[in-house]
């Protein structure tokens, strides 16, 4: 994914300007018996990530979700189920983007997040829906890997972490 080219940007680590955090937790952390893992963060960038990627932490949020930098925490399990169904979605965009089934993710999907910005003022500014709609799906590859990245980095997070002691990934996001 060249993150650079489009909105949709991920770094590992703790980045100020990519205010969407994900981090690993454990009891220790939360009793401030240890200190935050700041290098173990996945930050991301906020409009793309709140439009692509939080209806899928919206189901599997066992609450309500806090906005304005809050500090929200997923369970291992959640987090694990909600990867799954982010792989079955990125399976079914490949297989066959005009599922029916896709709809409640591809309402979120917007162009000027998956292509190159001086593409989009030059192409797609004042272009109709149905153009824009097609180019998604001619881009939809840029949303599966920002899944697949998201998703990827959560799992191998859990991996390490689960042994030693970690249980929940926190969820950090400006509204």
């Amino acid at each position: 994914m060249a993150e650079d080219r489009y909105r949709i940007r991920i770094r590992r680590g703790h980045h100020r300007k990519l205010r969407f955090w994900f981090a690993p937790v454990s009891d220790k952390i939360m009793n401030a018996d240890a200190d935050w893992l700041e290098d173990a963060e996945l930050s991301c960038e906020n409009l793309a990530t709140k439009q692509l990627f939080f209806p899928f932490i919206k189901k599997y949020y066992p609450g309500e979700f806090q906005w304005r930098n809050e500090l929200n925490l997923m369970p291992f399990e959640n987090v694990r189920a909600m990867t799954k169904e982010v792989r079955k979605v990125v399976k079914l965009m490949r297989k066959n983007y005009s599922d029916p089934r896709l709809a409640r993710y591809k309402r979120h999907f917007a162009l000027d997040l998956i292509v190159d910005p001086d593409e989009y003022e030059e192409k797609y500014i004042e272009a109709s829906d149905y153009i824009k709609a097609k180019a998604i799906e001619d881009n939809k590859e840029v949303i599966c890997e920002f899944y697949l990245t998201l998703s990827n980095w959560l799992d191998k997070t859990m991996d390490k972490y689960e042994p030693l002691g970690f249980h929940d990934i926190a969820i950090f996001a400006p509204h």
